[in-house]
């Protein structure tokens, strides 16, 4: 062989400013070996490199040469695993290997140092296969293809070693390096390499050596392709994934990779990966660097289908459409995470074979990275790049590919709850529907782990991850579970029904049973959490997003269930709190369930009465005759969780929010439905003390316009009402609004107007900065108050009229007419406002007598 040439391309700049602190071997063989090299350039390094190359091919195979190639390859070292090798000297020492001159012991060191820093020459791949069975020993022929394995995505093409599968496949006898054959022909297997005569052989090799997981590996993709060639059962399990044969050199391989890729990218030149002669292999530089995804590129090739399209083709969404019939998928059926129009042909064309293809990719590639490989920052990056992109198709799909399902059970037992947290949440809240012990074992249970040690954002997070969940179950096709007659379990028929795009629900589980259960479960979560966190204003978010979901759940998706109240812990703790938010939130999910009952007990209703037709049908057709007094009373319709006790705790609720909030009844326990909140009387009565010892009164402490959460809100529109009303600051009121201290603020010249005249305006002003849930349910659950609001409206248009006039009506008077009428004018006018003060007065108490003897049921149950 020639000498060895300086070797990388001339567009690379080899002799850039890149450095490294190295303790290395001099280059003089007559030195000691260790001269302590401080810094390292990397033109010193590629003279370095090439200087031993050269010598270790001089001396290998010759007598008393071991000695020089073993200082060769120990001053070739550092610089080797620093910078990594060029093409041209990769393929210069790989020579000297084959030669098979050297020692197994050096030999198998030099196949350490082959470091590829660029792209790898695809003849390097050729020449390693065409040296199989020859003088080389077993173990450096798999060391090679050890080396084939870690580099496969490196190769500068792909086009003439895919030729070489015959040649790969032939080699499979040898029980040494067949698990490593298996991993290269995962990686070579293409459509039209599956052949008959070669899942024969793979078969009878079975036979022989038994369930090998390499060749059950292999099988496994032949299988993805023509399923129905191989009638053997195989398993997808981690034995049968290809792990990576040396993860150590895999990373330094990768470290090189990016220096010089950062290097390049940082001079501003063409990185050395920016082209592939390999069609398939068109990939970015950070695509790159974080994972190994193919694109999705389809090459057409001779004697397929001449009717059939290649993906290449299709430009787009209509140009999709026109030809989905025709189309032909790449057999690179991974690049479906990186590619939009893959992901649409993959909703319209769903098989089994492709689900399993892909499956087998993904799985590989998860396990290897996760699984198998050292937890550092390159595998976390391609890891989270892996997540991110299964995230994509999912999102498109809406349904999660069972491999996902299958990896996430694993991962959530180890999970730290905190990396590719954003992704490993958004999966979860695809899982499909299952029973509920399995739900739990494999994804609630590991989560619950997490939950018991995280903070309050986890908390939340989680918490809301559930609510997608739940929304996302909500969607498939109940309603034909609503026809079945409430059955506990559904027919084939419905099955169908209920397919999504990569399984199907199973016909032997009770669905509801698991509805049910995961909303307990999540109840008892947000009760916890509540607690723990000492109602967190983030968990309290959460809390409150999953039952704005359970409020609607029956009424907008139509699932099967009865209405699922939320524990009163929740309902009491929400409603007791510091934060407007979630009183108003706690009152619109309150008004939400009032409706819900509402409409499931007309349900309840409307099945009830087409029972008792069709039992007066049946017997008419029997000849009989029915009159009105002797219709069939059949039993009342049952439904798991539903009966008057639910609906009284639901009721007390109502009642409860209504005399906090309006009636100024706090802790009353008289009214019915009322619970006063479950408190006990002596902490009732230990609150009333605290309240007389403060000059405050129990009955308005938690009302609309004293609590802690609205008292501010109130302080606000009262000081804008008066200024609107041009009241004066002495005669203004210093305390929130009663009908007392109306009463007294309207005798020294203050506002005149009644409570109800206040709170009717502030509910409006409460309504336009976002409180609607409050709002809502005050006006749906106190009688006449819309009807109030209207008259209030109506006397304070009428009010400002009259007002217009008079100020009109004034102007237009004279000095001395208003000095001779003043003081007669004035008394009538004070003995007018003092009889209108009085009427209003007496309205206002009879309002609230009117208040306090009402009720507001959510929902009269049926007997």
């Amino acid at each position: 062989m020639s000498g060895v040439q300086s070797t990388h391309c001339k567009g690379q700049h080899r002799s850039r400013p890149f450095r490294t602190s190295r303790t290395s071997p001099s280059m003089d063989e007559d030195q000691d070996a260790n001269i302590n090299i401080i810094e390292l350039t990397a033109d010193e390094a590629d003279t370095a490199i090439n200087e031993a190359i050269e010598r270790i091919e001089r001396n290998a195979g010759v007598k008393g040469g071991k000695t020089t190639v073993l200082r060769a390859l120990t001053s070739m070292e550092p610089s080797a695993r620093a910078f990594g090798l060029s093409p041209d000297q990769l393929t210069n020492l790989l020579e000297v290997i084959l030669a098979g001159k050297i020692d197994d012991t050096t030999t198998r060191k030099l196949v350490k140092l082959l470091l590829p820093s660029q792209r790898v020459p695809e003849n390097c791949a050729i020449r390693i296969l065409g040296s199989l069975g020859k003088h080389l020993s077993f173990s450096i022929q798999a060391a090679l293809l050890r080396w084939i394995i870690l580099v496969y995505d490196l190769f500068d093409g792909r086009s003439r070693l895919q030729r070489l599968y015959g040649v790969v496949f032939h080699y499979l006898s040898y029980e040494t390096l067949r698990p490593l054959l298996c991993h290269i022909l995962y990686y070579m297997t293409r459509r039209e390499d599956v052949k008959p005569f070669r899942i024969r052989k793979l078969l009878d090799l079975q036979v022989t050596v038994g369930k090998e997981p390499a060749l059950t590996g292999l099988l496994h993709i032949y299988k993805t392709y023509f399923p129905d060639l191989i009638l053997t059962p195989l398993q997808l399990s981690n034995r049968t994934i290809f792990k990576c044969p040396d993860q150590a050199t895999a990373t330094l391989i990768s470290q090189i990779q990016d220096k010089w890729r950062t290097l390049n990218a940082g001079l501003g030149h063409d990185t050395a990966f920016g082209g592939s002669k390999d069609p398939i292999e068109r990939i970015g530089n950070k695509r790159q660097k974080l994972s190994h995804i193919p694109d999705a590129l389809s090459v057409y090739r001779k004697g397929d289908d001449d009717s059939s399209i290649p993906l290449s083709q299709i430009t787009s969404i209509s140009s999709l459409v026109q030809h989905i019939d025709n189309l032909t998928l790449p057999d690179q059926l991974a690049s479906i995470l990186s590619n939009r129009l893959m992901q649409h042909v993959l909703t319209l064309q769903t098989s089994n074979s492709i689900v399993e293809r892909i499956s087998y990719w993904l799985g590989q590639e998860l396990m290897d990275l996760w699984y198998w490989s050292d937890k550092t920052d390159t595998t976390r990056a391609r890891f989270g790049h892996v997540l991110s992109k299964v995230v994509d198709v999912t999102t498109v799909t809406k349904d999660l590919l069972p491999v996902m399902e299958l990896f996430l059970v694993p991962f959530l037992r180890v999970w730290n709850g905190i990396d590719h947290k954003k992704e490993i949440f958004t999966l979860v809240t695809y899982l499909r529907p299952r029973s509920f012990e399995d739900l739990y074992i494999n994804y609630l249970k590991p989560l619950l782990a997490i939950f018991q040690l995280s903070g309050p954002v986890w908390k939340s997070e989680l918490l809301l991850c559930y609510t997608k969940l739940l929304t996302r179950w909500s969607q498939f096709k109940w309603n034909e579970y609503l026809k079945l007659g409430r059955g506990p379990r559904l027919p084939v028929k419905g099955v169908e029904d209920l397919r999504r795009l990569f399984s199907s629900l199973s016909p032997n589980i009770d669905y509801m049973d698991t509805f049910h259960a995961f909303i307990h479960h999540v109840d008892r979560l947000s009760v916890a959490a509540l607690e723990v966190e000492n109602d967190h204003v983030v968990v309290q978010h959460g809390v409150l997003s999953f039952y704005d979901l359970m409020s609607t759940l029956t009424a907008t998706y139509h699932v099967p269930l009865a209405v699922v109240i939320p524990d009163s812990t929740i309902a009491y703790r929400m409603f007791l709190s510091d934060s407007g938010m979630a009183i108003s939130r706690m009152c619109g999910i309150v008004y939400q369930y009032k409706k819900a009952f509402e409409a499931f007990e007309q349900e309840l209703q409307n099945q009830y009465d087409e029972l008792v037709q069709a039992m007066v049908d049946a017997k008419i057709a029997d000849g009989e005759t029915i009159d009105e007094e002797d219709l069939p009373q059949p039993p009342p319709i049952e439904v798991k969780g539903y009966n008057r006790e639910y609906v009284v705790l639901f009721n007390s609720f109502v009642m409860d929010f209504c005399n906090f909030l309006w009636r100024n009844r706090a802790f009353n326990k008289s009214d019915r439905n009322s619970r006063g909140f479950l408190m006990d009387s002596r902490v009732v009565a230990y609150t009333k003390r605290i309240c007389v010892n403060g000059g405050l009164s129990m009955s308005h402490m938690l009302a609309v316009t004293h609590s802690i959460a609205m008292s501010g809100y109130s302080s606000r529109f009262l000081k804008g009402f008066e200024e609107d009303e041009e009241i004066p600051a002495d005669k203004r009121l210093k305390a929130p609004p009663t009908n007392a201290a109306l009463k007294e603020a309207a005798a020294k010249g203050g506002l005149e107007m009644t409570l109800d005249e206040y709170r009717v305006p502030y509910l409006g002003s409460l309504e336009k900065d976002g409180f609607q849930g409050l709002s809502e349910f005050l006006y749906d659950c106190i009688g006449n108050l819309s009807q109030r609001k209207l008259q209030i409206m109506e006397a304070r248009k009428q009010k400002r009229k009259q007002r217009e006039q008079a100020e009109e009506q004034g102007g237009q008077e004279g000095g001395q007419g208003r000095q001779e009428g003043g003081q007669e004018g004035g008394q009538e006018g004070g003995q007018e406002r003092g009889q209108e003060r009085e009427q209003k007065v007496r309205e206002a108490e009879a309002v609230e007598k009117e208040e306090r003897n009402g009720q507001s049921e959510a929902v009269k149950p049926q007997e």
